[in-house]
């Protein structure tokens, strides 16, 4: 990815519209890549696809639950409510009642994901002008992949391409390793320069349990992009024509919409509707 936007690399691209490794229209590509990439995540109404935190400032309603801007949530921070904090409530023991707290709405943890709530319990979100406080983080996130180190380890990347790291932890001991650009020690790692997702590991930690997380592009997303990308790659060569006649024998006409209904489809299961 050139841009943290991006829902592409550039070789995908090339890749599904069959062009070499090296050509001479890679800028261009790389601009509707980006252009495209922007496009979609406008279109679905999301500030971000890949794990990054927000902080929500809200008006109180005075109603006990309250739905979150961004999906899916990873986890919340903090919750403020009139500046008090408010802490999570704690997992209930079988046969018990919550405690008081917030809690989190639970989301698919396959994509498109859904919006997301939080509720309190043993109080409300008091009426008010930007009186509630919501920090968390939120993004498509493969969290705790479990994983056997080696010199070079690449994510399984079960729901989309691998779009960000967020770290690795000894599955063992918890300890978080230290990230790194040259060659790793124990304890470190590296991401390779050449293999998407890939995760480089020290010689001394070679058969130890890891633990890596990481933001992926969902597939679907993705393949939208493809498509939308080929299809403005290939209007270049027929600007403002809507149909060709070839011979007198055969006409060929071609689809001029803003965005193709095929791509439309695609991302409106992932549009954000506003609840604010």
């Amino acid at each position: 990815m050139t841009s943290p936007s991006d829902l592409v690399t550039l070789a995908a691209v090339k890749a599904w519209l069959n062009l070499p490794a090296t050509s001479a229209d890679d800028a261009a590509l790389g601009m509707l890549v980006s252009q495209i990439s922007r496009n979609i995540i406008s279109y679905i109404n999301r500030a971000s696809i890949l794990p990054k935190p927000f902080t929500e400032i809200r008006d109180g309603t005075g109603k006990t639950a309250m739905m979150l801007r961004n999906y899916p949530v990873i986890g919340m921070v903090s919750l403020t409510v009139d500046g008090v904090a408010i802490a999570a409530s704690p997992a209930p023991s079988s046969g018990s009642v919550a405690a008081n707290g917030y809690i989190l709405e639970a989301t698919d943890p396959e994509p498109p994901g859904n919006s997301q709530s939080v509720f309190l319990l043993g109080s409300c979100f008091n009426r008010g002008t930007q009186n509630v406080v919501h920090t968390y983080n939120a993004g498509y996130q493969v969290s705790a992949e479990p994983t056997v180190a080696a010199l070079t380890v690449t994510a399984q990347q079960p729901y989309g391409a691998w779009g960000s790291d967020l770290g690795v932890k000894n599955a063992s001991t918890g300890a978080a390793l230290t990230k790194v650009t040259g060659v790793p020690t124990t304890g470190q790692y590296a991401l390779s320069t050449t293999v998407v997702g890939g995760y480089i590991f020290a010689t001394a930690d070679i058969g130890v349990n890891m633990l890596i997380s990481y933001g992926y592009i969902p597939f679907d997303l993705a393949q939208a992009a493809l498509e939308w990308i080929g299809e403005r790659y290939a209007y270049r060569s027929r600007i403002g024509i809507a149909s060709k006649s070839l011979g007198g024998q055969e006409t060929t006409s071609f689809a001029i919409s803003k965005m193709p209904a095929f791509i439309a489809a695609i991302l409106q299961q992932y549009t954000r509707v506003a609840t604010f």
